[in-house]
């Protein structure tokens, strides 16, 4: 079977889906794929149920529980949701402003992508993720241990029940809409968790509760992070001077759209 059979045997396919699905399944990188000419008769039977899953709208990342985000590769499966490349703009922006010894609290961990990140430039961070989900935390677990970090993982509702202070506090919140989240594609609505993705008040709900708290966990002059919709920058803006949080950096993602704010506490 032929990549260019495929594509014309399922012409509803992405071929970057595909590709990505093939890389996996030859166990070889994007530039070395156009000398496979032929998949091995028996990769077939696989790659077939793979494309099954592939026309029902599953994401490819799921589908071999794979995913890759500055240039790691994570687990991941759908109690999480896929790190994105747009995220990546918010970790380079602060990897240049660490000096790499720093207190960093991770509100929603996810899968650990960003602070596997950082702590993998950065060895000497001391890191704690939190999570509402189990689930969630249990992949986060999956990705410390295969990436051989020590982050601490903890189960709550944002905060951490602890008196300790951060130096950096970094979060990537739920911040789609109710409206927006109807209008979502099949592979997100339908796969990933609705708990990561969905926020009430505008998607600013999440917001609104950690500027609530966050100065109690911020060293003064800590830094707080959060990557936000492309339409939220403005409205999360009023919301964190009226915190008293100075802007540092506004960020835009790949697509230049406003993606993320560095603040810090005054």
């Amino acid at each position: 079977m032929k990549k260019d059979d495929i594509l014309r045997a399922f012409p509803e396919l992405s071929p970057s889906d595909l590709n990505y699905l093939l890389c996996d399944l030859l166990s070889c990188t994007p530039a070395e794929l156009p000398q496979y000419q032929e998949l091995p008769e028996d990769k077939n039977h696989l790659l077939n149920s793979w494309i099954c899953r592939l026309k029902q709208g599953e994401p490819p990342q799921y589908i071999i529980q794979k995913a890759w985000f500055y240039g790691l590769e994570f687990y991941v499966d759908q109690r999480v949701l896929i790190p994105r490349y747009d995220t990546e703009v918010l970790v380079a922006a602060l990897l240049d402003r660490l000096r790499g010894d720093e207190t960093v609290l991770e509100i929603g961990i996810g899968s650990a992508a960003i602070s596997i990140i950082l702590k993998s430039h950065f060895p000497d961070l001391q890191i704690v993720g939190t999570d509402i989900d189990p689930g969630a935390l249990e992949v986060a677990d999956i990705n410390v241990k295969g990436h051989k970090t020590q982050i601490e993982l903890i189960q709550a509702d944002l905060f951490p029940e602890s008196n300790l202070k951060y130096e950096l506090i970094v979060s990537n919140p739920p911040y789609i809409s109710p409206a927006e989240y109807q209008a979502l594609e099949t592979r997100v609505q339908g796969y990933e968790p609705k708990l990561a993705l969905w926020a009430e008040d505008e998607g600013l709900a999440i917001y609104k509760r950690i500027l609530n708290k966050a100065s109690n966990y911020l060293e003064d002059g800590g830094l707080l992070a959060f990557e936000h919709g492309n339409t939220q920058q403005q409205a999360l803006l009023c919301l964190t001077e009226s915190a008293n949080y100075k802007t540092l950096q506004k960020g835009k993602d790949l697509a230049q759209r406003d993606r993320f704010l560095i603040l810090q506490k005054q």
